[in-house]
């Protein structure tokens, strides 16, 4: 598990499934990967590895984390297979949406955590265009 920010963090699936104490949410970014009985708040997103994301997906994705920081809820675990393409995307497009990072600074802050990682396919052009449609 990878701490980006004080309320997120970016993991692989098999850390959801026995979460670290401190992380009170989970997010689950992989269409293959489901939690039967999760303990802790869930929510799901299920974006295509190595796929473009559709600015949709990413927008459910980082308003639920915003919402869930927002409650005070804690620290929401990313997480989808491995954990280096997909939830390192989504904490850059969180960053990004929520938070005015620039495109490139958002993706050298996980960098910087996080290594390696390998972003989503176009990911810079979907926040772009969550931006622009204002998700």
């Amino acid at each position: 598990m990878h701490i980006i920010l004080e309320h997120v963090a970016v993991g692989e699936y098999e850390e959801a499934l026995s979460p670290s104490p401190g992380i009170s949410a989970l997010l689950c970014v992989a269409r293959e990967r489901n939690l039967t009985s999760p303990k802790l708040p869930y929510h799901k997103v299920p974006i295509v590895d190595a796929a473009v994301v559709p600015p949709e997906q990413l927008a459910d994705a980082v308003e639920w984390i915003h919402r869930t920081a927002e409650a005070g809820a804690g620290k929401v675990l990313v997480f989808a297979g491995q954990g280096i393409s997909r939830p390192p995307s989504v904490v850059i497009a969180y960053l990004c949406l929520r938070l005015g990072y620039p495109f490139e600074q958002a993706v050298e802050t996980v960098a910087r955590r996080i290594s390696p990682i390998s972003l989503l396919p176009g990911l810079a052009a979907a926040v772009e265009e969550a931006r622009r449609k204002g998700l």
